[in-house]
């Protein structure tokens, strides 16, 4: 995996869901959720994660507290 996509994929959280489909990595571990679809964060069950803030593939990044990114550091 190029290094481009190893810094896109640090930047979706694991808790990020949404119902249109997602572009995965060869192992199926690592995904890319797109934006035009509605979403969810896995923690809440709804579209307002645990800091108050609305969910979205963009939005839910590094700068939020409730972020886990999809690969270990």
């Amino acid at each position: 995996m190029a290094n481009t996509m190893l810094d896109t994929l640090r930047r979706v959280c694991k808790f990020h869901r949404s119902k249109d489909y997602y572009i995965a990595s060869r192992t199926g571990e690592y995904y890319i959720p797109l934006e035009r679809a509605s979403c969810w964060c896995l923690l809440t069950q709804g579209a307002v994660g645990p800091d108050d803030k609305f969910v979205s593939a963009g939005g839910c990044n590094p700068s939020r507290p409730c972020f886990r990114s999809q690969i270990p550091e």
